[in-house]
């Protein structure tokens, strides 16, 4: 097995590091997009994906209570409300 040795200087491994750094923060923050993480309200869609369920287990779980807000016929979902929904209806 061959090794390959490189040698960097202390301002080429600083920018080096500098630069991986700003590109993984970047693509956090992509994924942070992507998955909407910052909305306060979520569609229905929304709802599915930031809890990982089906459309049909989302529909029982708002038949169990799972809050929503309604109005002018549009339903949407708050993540602070779904979080306290679920801690209150842990499984023990």
């Amino acid at each position: 097995m061959n090794t390959v040795s490189i040698s960097l200087s202390d301002e080429q491994l600083n920018e080096l590091q500098a630069t991986v750094y700003l590109h993984i923060k970047k693509e956090i923050e992509r994924a942070r997009e992507d998955c909407r993480l910052e909305q306060v309200y979520m569609t229905k869609k929304g709802a599915c994906t930031y809890l990982h369920v089906s459309n049909n287990t989302l529909d029982k779980f708002i038949e169990a209570g799972l809050p929503k807000v309604r109005l002018a016929g549009v339903t949407r979902f708050n993540k602070q409300a779904i979080d306290q929904w679920l801690l209150g209806n842990v499984e023990r």
